[in-house]
């Protein structure tokens, strides 16, 4: 599961037209996916329809860069918050006196599954598409303080070796004979517990390796910083962005006319 979510999250460089659109224009469209979604939540068979047509969106786009597989893995990795999600529902609808057996639990479910997921992935391919330094770019531009830029970066830079370690412990213990599939609720948190303390302390001494290594490099002994990354705007930049305005539109003045 671990390794499913940090394929999310890893960015590998391809040639793509998609990977050379502006940043900015694919986090707009990545809020206007998500946006679309949130917006779409009656009727219930409209919100279905919305949140599939958003995964087929996004399916597409990470199938031009060869990345469809690792979607769908990572959305198999949601499978415990999908269940969790229908086990809300069916005890809410138990409280109130409901048959969680009926037509009505089964639309309600698959209408917040559906965007429960398309929420989820709808930044997805911004995050396989965009390279940290062009995320960083990306933030800067938005008048963002550069210490604040600098740790989402770095949080989305470490986040996926955090999660392989982890992953890369928990089988280094199951070839030494630790269950992880027991039924016993108790015995299989105290060993995902043996996983993650070697993981934190790895961690914490990755950050304070990080932090001598920023020190060495007299990190914030300048207040006015430069950048060799810049970012410039094409006229194919600006159509994708009229586009895609101009879809996000459409799509809102027909909600309102529902």
């Amino acid at each position: 599961m671990a390794a499913n979510i940090a394929d999310l999250l890893r960015y590998r460089e391809v040639e793509s037209p998609l990977i050379r659109l502006d940043p900015r224009v694919k986090l707009l469209i990545a809020i206007y996916l998500f946006s679309t979604t949130l917006i779409f939540d009656r009727p219930f068979w409209l919100s279905i329809l919305v949140s599939t047509a958003v995964l087929f969106t996004v399916w597409l786009t990470l199938l031009s860069i060869g990345a469809s597989r690792r979607l769908l893995r990572t959305i198999r990795a949601l499978s415990f918050f999908l269940a969790f999600v229908v086990l809300l529902n069916a005890l809410g609808f138990v409280s109130q006196g409901l048959n969680p057996l009926t037509p009505e639990f089964v639309a309600i479910t698959s209408s917040q599954l559906m965007r429960f997921i398309a929420a989820i992935v709808s930044f997805s391919f911004f995050l396989l598409t965009v390279s940290p330094e062009a995320f960083a770019a990306t933030l800067r531009s938005l008048k963002l303080p550069y210490d604040y830029v600098f740790a989402m970066t770095a949080a989305i830079r470490f986040a996926p070796l955090f999660l392989e370690e982890i992953q890369e412990v928990i089988d280094s213990q199951r070839l030494r004979g630790v269950d992880y599939s027991t039924r016993n609720p108790i015995k299989r948190f105290r060993n995902y517990v043996r996983a993650f303390v070697p993981v934190v302390i790895n961690a914490l001494k990755r950050s304070f390796e990080m932090a001598e290594a920023l020190e060495v490099k007299c990190y914030g002994a300048v207040r006015d910083r430069t950048s060799f990354y810049v970012l410039r705007a094409k006229g194919s930049d600006v159509g994708v962005l009229v586009a895609s305005t101009a879809a996000f539109a459409t799509l809102v003045t027909l909600r309102l006319l529902l």
